[in-house]
Order: structure tokens, then C-alpha cells, then sequence
């Protein structure tokens, strides 16, 4: 028997990096307070949002606003900080036309403000309601302008990942004897237990463990650096190489990914997953791991959104699979997430009755750290 682990962004955030979309949205609006901080023209923009020194304002440019000739500190010497600054642009609608060119960006915002976002979730949303308006005649932001703000962020994404990457995530005890641990005989469905000689029931290590990495760092790396055993798969490409890439949207379940397909405009599918991976042999590798025995799927930190959902159905309905068992995250407060994330794993089956099975309960599972 082998071993898929499926490593989300939990994973990273476990290892102490800030790798959740918050913490980028939040980088990525202290990025813009730097470059108005320096800028040398009364407009910056990046394609998604713009900022503009207003007419009739004596400011030459945005860098001068903050030196002194537009806002005033009691202590001139004390430095502008990048978050500062960006929160005074936005707010002081005398000096600045701030506007949110992307749609796309316009979504993000508000469901940052209200403490949660998912990029992907809302470029599909969007992507939805783009053939809805068409089917009715309403002209929306097309495809190409859509996908092209996508890869603006992407690019930001890739950026700060990499700068976030560089602090370095030492590995974790019990992340690894989570890794390697035994195939419980308790965690195996009932239905393939049937199948087996009861001789060989018992416990089992796994024979090959694949890390399915879904995140773009190189944490998982250090988990298979000493054992042939395991192997790093990763997914949806690697920082290092930002061609490779995949940031969009990997749900051909849903009924809308249908009526996408059938437009004759190949910027409707630009940016979904399950086309994408055939860019590089990584898909194809997942499959032949797949085929070659049964295997187990331990979920670590990823949420199995639908954004991931072609994949996860893939596997978790493969005849191969003999259980799904996820690590949770215990809250604070004691709570955990667990019903929340059974909730989400069975989004990605079309068959309820063999999703029961499968999935290991809550009395077999534990936290992921």
C-alpha cells in the first residue's frame, strides 16, 4: 500500500510562514503604500487598481505628498511606514482619486475587509457570472481582461511567496511521524477490507509515499530529503520556475465549467486547472502513482475546496483508494474544523455512500500539529 499526502496551505502556515491569502492581500496593499511613498508621477497604476493626485492639488508628485508638502507630521523625522501611507491615500479623498479598475480586485477587497479571502473562488465566481451577462446580453469585463488581472496577481503572489519562502520552515517532529506513520487497520474502508486475505490484515507501512504539494514552496522538500522512499509532487508548479505556475480554478463538476466549455473562446478556459497540468508531467506521474496500488490519502492543511475539486474526485473515488483520512486544525478556543473540512471532502464525490466509507472518522484523526 502506498501513501498520497495532500499538502495545502495549512502546511506552510504550521511551519510559521504566512502564506494564506490575507497575508498576501495585506502585502500586496504595504507593496502600493512603498511605491506611493516613491512615486515620481501624479498617477500609479497597476493594471488593477489606480491612485491619482486630484487637479487643483499643489503636490508635483506622490513621493512629494509625503515629505512635506501635502501631509504633516509632528515629527518630520520620524519615517513614512508603507501600511501608513497606503491607509492615508485611500482615506484623504481631497488629494486622491482611488480607484479599483479590476472587478477582480474589487471582490478581493470586500471580502478582506470582512477577514476572509480565496483569490480563486472569486475569479471563478466571476468567470460564472462573465457567460451569465453574455447569455443576457449585458456587457461585463470579457475573459482576456478578467485572466489578464489574474495573472497581475499571480505574479504579485509568486513575488511574495518567494520573499516569505526565504525565511526558512524547520522541520517538525511530529509532521514527519505523521508522514511516515502506519497504515492503521482501523483507517481502511470496510468495503475494501472485504477484498483482502484476512492474513494480511494489520497494520502496514506504506511501500511509496507521494507528497502532493499544492503550495508553490519548497517545505515538503525536507520530509523526503533522507528516504527513498518518499517523493515531492509538485502539483501546481514551483516558485523557482514561475512559468510553472497553476493559479486558477480546477472544477469540471461544477454544471457552469460545462457551459464554459462550450464557448468557442479558449480565454474561458485559460486559467483552469485540469488544462493546465497537462503543461508539464506532473499530472501524469499522479496518475501512474494512482494505478500502480492502493493507497491512502492523508490530507494535510488543504481545505479541498472546490477550486481543487477535478483532482480530489479523481482520487478519491479511484478504485485504488482505501481511505481518506484528514489531519484537522484545533482552534484556540478547543474547537476544531474537522466537520468543516468533511463538509468540503464530500463536495468532491458523486457517490455519498462510498464517501462514508472511505473517510476515517473523528475518533481516528487528530490535529495536524
Amino acid at each position: 500500500m502506498n501513501r498520497i499526502v495532500l499538502i495545502g496551505n495549512g502546511f506552510d502556515l504550521a511551519h510559521g510562514l504566512k502564506t494564506s491569502y490575507k497575508d498576501f492581500i495585506c502585502w500586496y496593499w504595504k507593496q502600493w503604500g512603498y511605491r506611493l511613498l516613491h512615486g515620481l508621477g501624479k498617477e500609479e497604476s497597476d493594471g488593477l487598481c489606480s491612485f491619482v493626485i486630484k487637479d487643483g492639488i499643489n503636490v508635483p508628485n506622490w513621493a512629494s505628498a509625503f515629505k512635506g508638502w501635502y501631509f504633516k507630521r509632528d515629527n518630520p523625522f520620524v519615517p513614512w511606514d508603507e501600511t501608513d501611507a497606503f491607509s492615508e491615500a485611500i482615506k484623504d479623498r481631497r488629494l486622491c482619486e482611488f480607484t479599483l479598475i479590476s472587478p477582480l480586485l474589487q471582490r478581493i477587497w470586500k471580502q478582506f475587509l470582512l477577514g476572509w479571502v480565496d483569490v480563486e473562488n472569486e475569479y471563478f465566481s466571476l468567470l460564472r457570472e462573465e457567460k451569465m451577462s453574455m447569455d443576457k446580453g449585458i456587457v461585463y469585463p470579457d475573459f482576456k481582461e478578467l485572466n489578464d488581472h489574474l495573472d497581475i496577481l499571480r505574479n504579485s503572489l509568486v513575488q511574495y511567496l518567494k520573499t516569505e519562502s526565504e525565511k526558512g520552515a524547520p522541520e517538525i517532529a511530529e509532521i514527519k511521524e505523521k508522514i511516515y506513520h502506519p497504515i492503521k487497520e482501523r483507517e481502511i474502508s470496510v468495503a475494501f477490507k472485504r477484498l483482502l486475505d484476512k492474513t494480511t490484515l494489520g497494520d502496514v507501512d506504506p511501500n511509496v509515499i507521494m507528497l502532493l504539494n499544492f503550495n508553490y514552496t519548497k517545505t515538503p522538500e525536507q520530509y523526503a530529503a533522507k528516504s527513498s522512499k518518499v517523493q515531492v509532487n509538485y502539483i501546481h508548479g514551483k516558485l523557482d520556475c514561475p512559468e510553472s505556475v497553476i493559479f486558477g480554478y480546477g472544477d469540471e463538476l461544477d454544471d457552469s465549467f460545462k457551459k464554459l466549455q462550450s464557448m468557442n473562446d479558449n480565454e474561458c478556459l485559460r486559467h483552469i486547472k485540469s488544462i493546465r497540468y497537462l503543461e508539464s508531467d506532473n499530472y501524469r506521474k499522479l496518475l501512474e502513482f494512482i494505478e500502480s496500488d492502493t493507497f491512502q490519502v492523508v490530507i494535510m492543511g488543504h481545505s479541498c475546496g472546490n477550486s481543487d475539486r477535478t483532482l480530489l474526485n479523481t482520487l478519491f473515488e479511484h478504485k485504488n483508494c482505501i481511505s481518506i483520512k484528514p489531519y484537522f486544525y484545533k482552534k484556540e478556543d478547543g474547537t476544531d474544523n474537522y466537520l468543516e473540512l468533511i463538509q468540503n471532502i464530500s463536495r468532491n464525490f458523486t457517490d455519498m455512500k462510498l464517501m462514508r466509507d472511505r473517510v476515517v472518522n473523528k475518533t481516528f484523526c487528530e490535529p495536524l500539529t
